[in-house]
């Protein structure tokens, strides 16, 4: 079952953050570290209502965000389509206790986005996360461009791939 997040569930949320943390640590993948994501950033998403997570027996096995708020690098991609009502894919969790909770986040998405008459998601991910990376090819994501920078938290020294999916395809 998918529900909205709540404050009550802020817990498990970095319970599961810190173990995806350390999973990425032995992936050598640095994208997320001790700056981010921090459960400050997860209550700014469960206030605004764009966190959802996925619940069985009342068990979190994962959570997803999902917003219209792309970050600023994406007016650099050249996108295919026109991109102003987009749903933006972030910070995605499974357990890996869990197994496929990953793709049923992922077909959540698609299916909120759906219900929602949006026809194009959007996300990204940095080049080391082989793990995102093939999650997001096997669901038809397509890899549109890439940026570096220094600015937090993108400040990682190699660059971030941009994904796109259209539904209308």
């Amino acid at each position: 079952m998918f529900r909205r997040a709540t404050f009550d569930d802020i817990d498990v949320i970095v319970k599961l953050t810190e173990e995806a943390k350390a999973l990425m640590l032995k992936d050598e993948n640095p994208q997320w570290d001790h700056r981010y994501p921090l459960k400050t950033h997860f209550e700014s998403d469960i206030t605004s209502h764009s966190m959802f997570v996925l619940e069985d027996n009342h068990i979190i096995k994962g959570f997803i965000v999902i917003d219209q708020n792309a970050p600023d690098w994406y007016d650099e991609i050249d996108w295919p389509a026109d991109v102003t009502n987009a749903y933006v894919i972030h910070r995605l969790v499974a357990s890996t206790t869990f197994k496929g909770s990953a793709q049923r986040l992922f077909d959540f998405a698609i299916e909120n986005a759906k219900q929602h008459d949006v026809s194009l998601l959007l996300t990204d991910t940095f080049s080391l996360n082989q793990r995102a990376q093939r999650l997001f090819e096997k669901n038809g994501f397509v890899k549109i461009g890439e940026m570096t920078s220094n600015t937090f938290p993108f400040d990682k020294g190699k660059p971030f791939y941009a994904y796109y999916k259209n539904l209308n395809e």
